[in-house]
C-alpha cells in the first residue's frame, strides 16, 4: 500500500506598529516562552514550524516584521506571496489600532488578487481590564469585520494556549478556502467539458 505524504510551504507575515508585541507571539508560538525584555526587530526575521495534519506536512515559515516607519518599504517586499497575514495592535495604544489602516493597505496593494487569510490581533490582552481598556474589543472585532478578517485578543505573557488556538484557526481557514477554490476549479473544469 502506497502512502503520499504531501508538504505545504507557508508563508505567515505579522505586520504592526513597533513595540505591539509580533515577536512576543512569534516566540510563544515557536519556542513556547515569553521574554518581557524582548529587542525591537529591525528589518525582519524568520521563523519556521512543522505542523502535520492528517497526510500533509506543513511548514510554516513566519516573517516577523519591522514596524518601524523608517523600513516601510523593506516590509512591503515581504508581503508579497503571504498566505496569511497577521496584523497586530495592541490594546493599550491607540496609535497602534490606528496604524492597523496603514498596514491593511500595504496589504491590499502587494496582495491584490491573492487568495489569502487575513487576522487582526488585539495583543497584549493582559495589560488592562475592561474599565482601562483604550481600544476597545468591540470596535477591534467591528474592524474587524468591516476588513473579513478574523479576530482574537491575545496574550502572549499569559496565554500560550490562545496563541497555538490563533495559529491552528488560521492555517485551518486557510485549508478550507484552498480547498473550496480548488474544487470550484476542477467542477467549473468538469463542467466545461459535460457541457461541450
Amino acid at each position: 500500500m502506497l502512502i503520499y505524504y504531501y508538504k505545504w510551504d507557508i508563508k505567515i507575515i505579522i505586520l504592526g506598529n513597533s513595540g505591539v508585541g509580533k515577536t512576543c507571539i512569534i516566540n510563544r508560538y515557536i519556542n513556547n516562552q515569553f521574554n518581557p525584555n524582548s529587542e525591537t526587530t529591525l528589518g525582519s526575521s524568520f521563523s519556521t514550524k512543522r505542523i502535520k495534519k492528517g497526510k500533509i506536512d506543513y511548514k510554516l515559515n513566519i516573517w516577523d516584521t519591522t514596524g518601524q516607519e523608517k523600513y516601510h518599504a523593506i516590509t512591503n517586499l515581504f508581503i508579497k506571496g503571504a498566505n496569511i497575514v497577521i496584523l497586530v495592535y495592541s490594546i493599550d495604544s491607540l496609535s497602534s489600532f490606528e496604524g492597523l489602516n496603514y498596514w491593511y493597505d500595504s496589504i491590499k496593494e502587494n496582495l491584490e488578487g491573492s487568495n489569502y487569510i487575513l487576522s487582526i490581533i488585539g495583543s497584549k490582552s493582559d495589560l488592562i481590564t475592561d474599565d482601562d481598556e483604550i481600544v476597545s474589543e468591540d470596535e477591534a472585532r467591528k474592524y474587524a469585520q468591516e476588513k473579513n478578517a478574523i479576530f482574537k485578543l491575545v496574550s502572549s505573557k499569559e496565554d500560550p494556549g490562545g496563541i497555538n488556538n490563533l495559529f491552528n484557526t488560521l492555517l485551518d481557514e486557510l485549508i478550507k478556502k484552498n480547498i473550496l477554490r480548488r474544487f470550484h476549479y476542477y467542477w467549473c473544469k468538469l463542467w466545461r467539458t459535460l457541457t461541450y
